[in-house]
């Protein structure tokens, strides 16, 4: 049983040739927004002794913000890498002379990126260079600097174990040295306290002793100090009169002061 043709209105085919019409333009104005037709690039270079880590397509940053692309790689004919860029030219007058283009990563498993450190200038279109040059900060070699980390976190540990075992030999000793000084002070400190508290008790005696003495005798001389001045003067007034006396016995027996002569 043979199946009859479906036929189409001449409204259906236009509505089929509209919307596939529809769906090309917007296939290629996806394509252009993608490709950024139309959009004026600045080419600019950059010198690497080592292409690790960069490839065409990588994107080129500043500030963070995607403003071009890496174009090509080019292995020059002294060993080193020529990395062709191109950035949005309405950019350009944020890379100048200060910049300097280095590798950047997205955390430590993402997809690695150029970025460019920016550097503003005064607008200019005029005298622009057809392609400038910045200067390449090589990467850390992670590879060099995981072995670095491996040979210092060997160099750690052995000297962590010779530490350790340092400590168990030498600390021990030590720790009995000062337990027996510590036995002997106390020994010693026991034994000598009692005189020592002794002396000291005697020495603070004889202190208030002597002081005592030395008080009486101060207080002796200023009682005894008005009596030895009246018995001064009583033997003074004794000592005038006796002398009283023996003048007058003198002039009463006729001695003179000479010697007696002797008579004829």
């Amino acid at each position: 049983m043979k199946s009859e043709p479906v036929s189409t209105s001449p409204r259906e085919r236009f509505l089929f040739l509209g919307s596939s019409l529809v769906l090309a333009v917007a296939l290629v104005v996806g394509m252009a927004r993608e490709q950024q037709w139309g959009t004026r690039w600045l080419p600019l270079h950059l010198i690497s002794s080592n292409a690790t880590g960069l490839r065409p397509g990588q994107e080129v940053r500043i500030s963070g913000i995607p403003v071009g692309t890496v174009q090509t790689l080019e292995l020059q004919a002294n060993g080193q890498v020529k990395v062709r860029l191109r950035v949005q030219e309405r950019h350009a007058d944020l890379i100048g002379p200060k910049s300097v283009a280095s590798l950047g990563q997205e955390g430590l498993v993402g997809d690695h990126f150029v970025v460019i450190s920016s550097d503003p200038q005064q607008s200019s279109d005029t005298n622009r260079p057809v392609e400038r040059s910045l200067p390449y900060e090589q990467p850390l070699a992670i590879n060099n600097l995981m072995h670095r980390l491996i040979d210092t976190q060997t160099e750690l540990q052995a000297t962590l174990r010779n530490t350790t075992r340092l400590t168990e030999r030498e600390l021990p000793a030590t720790l009995n040295t000062m337990n027996k000084l510590a036995t002997t002070l106390e020994r010693e400190t026991a034994a000598t306290t009692p005189g020592l508290r002794q002396a000291l008790q005697q020495l603070s005696s004889t202190g208030r002793s002597a002081e005592q003495t030395a008080q009486d005798a101060q207080q002796l001389l200023r009682l005894s100090q008005p009596l030895l001045i009246s018995t001064l003067q009583d033997l003074e007034a004794v000592a005038s009169s006796s002398r009283r006396i023996l003048e007058s016995l003198q002039q009463l027996l006729g001695w003179s002061n000479d010697a007696p002569k002797s008579s004829d």
